[in-house]
């Protein structure tokens, strides 16, 4: 019978091209066969004949589903009613009941998505895969022809539409981690099973891939779903394959990707060895001892991350100690041991600070209720002491603050580790991990123990008949972000994709990867570097803003975390991982202050003979080269490579530093030919780009450039945030910077700034040779947080006489949280003692002044070295222009400063434009620096 008008099922199976002839007589149908000349009789009851179907035309932009499955290589529909007859390109033809069939639209609805979609796919058409080339030459221009449809349950849907991001907080998460993990890395799991889009920022050394092993066993195997982890490379990906290896699940993950990676992982299918591994403990048993301990455990980690944060407290008070005691000890200054206080306390400290500087303040400091006020509110007693020495009883108070700041944080942390020592904290973790493996292994064994291996091949595993037997062996597949398509058949989703290294994930292939989830994980990190990208293409294509979409799409501007990150704000969860293992904690503290406001907590252990932080400079000379012509351009420095040699490497090797334990890192791929020329092969040697990921025990860093012309031009490409948080946090124990003798200290505001910090931590003397002192951060934020909370009541009288300075410290509060000015920090009310190393340049009357506790309004002060680098006074009206006395103050305050050289810049309360004026002095000082 013709296909294209009949469909004949007997007895429930389609017959129709069997079928020669078809008449019905009463309650029998007769049915003559090809071939055969025998007459059947069937009872009516036991044969559908369906006829007359309708055509149902597919437009490319759809796909049809049978239930979940998308139908490919479909040539035409015929709807037969209660059937929906399906015929392939390949000659074969399928039938299914209507009700279980559908046809999907793409999921790219909007005019806005349509305009993302068709600009990336004009930049795919330029566009170039290295890795994929030995297949095809336009990989991604094919890859990307093929989205006309995009799935409208896809991430790429919700993405190019700008849907809200779904979360599912009903849903009952009973998370197991077989892989140790911290709070962070809990909330991060929980997040991302609950959200169409989470978000893990991982700085370096916070975990990110143990984060991504526990999600892994929670979903592809406590909830079985399809999960893929790609990246932009392999190697990121290559590690997740190593770990689950090494911890003997394997078996769990395809290694997929290229045609190469795909033959390769075909050629020896791993085979899961689950023997033994059943629990004698019943599985809901298992589950509630998890939780049971989950409990008890998030407790004590919330004890131990306080801990974690008051070592890190700790150890920047002694530093910020020994800078002061070294600053004490040339003031030559009388003890505090002929001063008393009823109670030693740290903030007993401050609060007579502040109240000694509100005194003076008022020109109250000789008045009996001040008197009164210090001796039954701290018991001082000395009060000729305090008139004729003031500053130098402020400096003794300063010095006993830190002493009971070191002593009160030292003790907490051993009331803690006690506290954790009683709790059994390290045993319960072991314990909680144990358990969580246990059931993990229960539930693998119970899998497949008696799961039949994987039969197909690599050319037809992509099969629907093939591809569901192995994506169910097989539930992790590991590929890069522009081959993912590739790996499964067309138009099906993963339930989860994890894309690891996403700010080095460009959007072409993020998309590409986003197309075939619904749900995905992104994790990478904004401060680390992001792809690199052909801008030549975008004089072919157009920027974002010609081809009027959002700029959060624009391919050029863009990696896939900042763009999701710019698309949906505070509006998509995200968790940052803080907790680090590493580095040791001066490297690390570097990156932390610069780039993540302080956030990270520091794991690894400091030793006190410990010098993690070494710079050489090469000595004074232009040793820059350029080479200009032939195919091996570039910039090198040869003495950099030979102080490297001659002085680094022969000093490690004294100490007996394995040279595996050695890494060098340049911005230039020229001085990394030259090194690999120069050091033994064991020396892994490479550009920062190429060594994010990587991490070495030991890394010198060489920056290349010196003052001459071509030197300077190159400041812009290496001065780069991401590109010098990346050195940096390769070095587990040792980081050494090799560099120019005083480019940077002029030109370069990140290196600058990793110079400053590498002297502060490691207090050198004779590197700073300043007469001005670092103002103290510390001891000065506490006393500001007493002074603050003192303005905020006396915000409530109408003659405040704080409200200007509460304006003025909102304003630059406010400046340093930009970007641009993240270098600097503010201190307020600070002694001018605390400045200057000494008062040998200045009159008597001067010091005197000094003595007298005299005190600037606010600081401005780099904030890796402490060093000052703006002052900012707010002179009222009645106060100072309209006080003779105060006036002349102020000239003698002013003249202080410039014999000193450091800048301060006086705001009336009745001029204006404060902000513009600030962010041109603070911008100049970037520039000079």
């Amino acid at each position: 019978m013709d296909e294209e008008k009949y469909l004949l099922f007997i007895k429930n199976k389609e017959r129709t091209a069997d079928i020669a002839s078809y008449t019905q007589r009463g309650t029998n149908i007769q049915v003559t066969f090809h071939n055969y000349s025998t007459l059947y009789n069937f009872r009516t009851s036991d044969v559908i004949f369906l006829s007359n179907p309708t055509a149902i035309a597919i437009a490319k932009e759809q796909v049809i589903f049978h239930q979940d499955n998308p139908l490919n290589n479909v040539m035409r529909v015929l709807d037969f009613g209660p059937r929906i007859c399906i015929f392939f390109k390949d000659g074969t033809k399928r039938v299914y009941e209507s009700q279980n069939v559908r046809i999907e639209n793409s999921g790219v609805k909007t005019s806005d998505a349509l305009k993302v979609m068709e600009y990336w796919r004009s930049i795919s058409l330029h566009l170039r895969s290295s890795e994929e080339q030995s297949e095809t030459k336009d990989f991604l221009k094919k890859q990307f022809a093929k989205l006309n449809f995009v799935h409208p349950e896809s991430v790429l849907s919700h993405y190019v539409n700008s849907s809200p991001v779904s979360i599912d907080a009903s849903t009952e998460i009973k998370p197991i981690f077989p892989f140790r993990y911290n709070l962070s890395q809990k909330t991060a799991l929980d997040q991302a099973l609950r959200s169409k889009i989470s978000i893990i920022e991982g700085p370096p050394g916070t975990g990110k891939t143990q984060t991504i092993l526990n999600i892994l066993a929670n979903l592809a195997v406590m909830q079985q779903k399809k999960v893929a982890v790609v990246s932009g490379n392999n190697a990121a990906v290559q590690n997740v394959r190593d770990k689950l290896e090494a911890a003997g699940y394997s078996f769990l993950a395809a290694s997929l990707g290229n045609t190469k990676n795909k033959k390769r992982f075909f050629a020896n299918l791993p085979i899961a060895e689950v023997a033994g591994w059943e629990s004698e403990i019943p599985e809901k048993e298992l589950l509630s001892k998890v939780q049971e301990l989950d409990g008890r455990i998030t407790r004590l980690m919330e004890l131990d991350v306080e801990k974690a944060r008051l070592k890190q407290q700790l150890s920047a008070y002694v530093l910020e100690q020994k800078h002061f005691e070294n600053y004490y000890a040339d003031q030559e200054i009388e003890s505090l041991d002929r001063l008393s206080f009823y109670r030693e306390t740290p903030e007993r400290m401050l609060e007579f600070m502040k109240d000694s500087h509100l005194a003076v303040r008022k020109g109250k400091e000789a008045g009996l209720l001040y008197k009164f006020k210090l001796f039954f509110k701290h018991g001082f007693t000395d009060f000729k002491y305090l008139r004729e020495q003031g500053a130098d009883v402020i400096l003794n108070v300063q010095r006993k603050f830190y002493n009971l700041r070191i002593k009160e944080l030292s003790s907490r942390i051993e009331q803690i580790e006690q506290d954790l020592e009683s709790a059994f904290y390290l045993p319960l973790l072991d314990e909680h991990q144990q358990c969580s493996a246990q059931l993990f292994r229960h539930k693998l064994h119970e899998k497949y123990l008696n799961l039949p291996s994987v039969k197909c091949s690599v050319k037809d595993y992509r099969q629907s008949k093939n591809f569901k037997t192995f994506i169910n062996y097989y539930p992790i597949v590991l590929s890069t972000t522009h081959s993912l398509r590739n790996c499964i058949p067309e138009n099906d989703l993963f339930d989860y994709v994890i894309i690891d290294e996403a700010s080095q994930v460009d959007l072409i292939t993020g998309a590409l990867a986003l197309s075939c989830c619904k749900r995905a994980i992104i994790v990478g990190d904004t401060k680390q570097l992001p792809q690199i990208v052909t801008m030549e293409i975008q004089q072919l294509v157009g920027n974002a803003d010609s081809a009027g979409i959002d700029e959060a799409f624009n391919y050029f501007e863009q990696n896939l975390l900042s763009s999701m990150l710019a698309l949906y704000g505070d509006n998509i969860p995200k968790v940052m991982l803080k907790e680090h293992y590493r580095c040791h904690p001066q490297i690390i503290q570097f990156c932390n202050q610069k780039y993540y406001n302080g956030d990270l907590i520091t794991y690894t252990a400091q030793e006190e003979t410990d010098l993690p932080l070494l710079i050489y400079k090469t000595s004074p000379g232009n040793h820059l080269r350029e080479v200009t012509r032939g195919e091996g351009k570039g910039k090198f420095n040869q003495r950099e490579l030979d102080v490297i040699e001659g002085e680094i490497l022969a000093g490690l090797e004294e100490v007996a530093v394995g040279q595996t334990d050695i890494g060098f890192v340049t911005p230039y791929r020229k001085q990394v030919e030259k090194a690999a020329g120069q050091f033994t092969d064991d020396i892994e040697s490479d550009t920062i780009h190429k060594y994010q990921g990587r991490e070495k025990p030991i890394m010198i860093m060489s920056t290349v450039l010196d003052q001459t012309r071509s030197g300077k031009t190159g400041m812009k490409f290496v001065n780069n945030p991401c590109m010098i948080n990346v050195a940096v946090s390769r070095a587990q124990n040792k980081f050494i910077l090799v560099t120019d003798h005083a480019l940077f200290r002029k030109y370069g505001n990140e290196i600058g700034d990793l110079t400053r910090y590498m002297e502060y931590s490691t207090l050198d003397e004779n590197v700073v040779e300043s007469e001005i002192v670092s103002i103290f951060d510390l001891m000065y934020k506490e006393y500001a947080v007493k002074l603050h909370a003192l303005r905020e009541r006396a915000k409530h009288f109408k003659r405040s006489r704080f409200q200007s300075e509460n304006l003025m410290e909102a304003l630059l509060t406010d400046l340093l949280q930009e970007p641009a000015y993240s270098g600097f920090t503010l201190g307020n009310q600070i002694l001018l003692k605390n400045l200057l190393r000494s008062v040998d340049k200045l009159t008597d009357q001067e010091r005197q002044y000094i003595k007298n506790r005299a005190s600037v309004d606010f600081v401005i002060y780099h904030k890796l070295d402490m060093t000052a680098a703006l002052a900012i006074e707010v002179d009222g009206f009645e106060f100072h222009e309209n006080k003779p006395e105060q006036v002349e103050k102020d000239k003698m305050k002013n003249n202080i400063f410039k014999t000193y050289g450091l800048k301060l810049k006086r705001f009336a309360t009745n001029e204006s434009l404060e902000e513009q004026k600030i962010r041109k002095l603070l911008d100049e000082i970037i520039q000079s620096s």
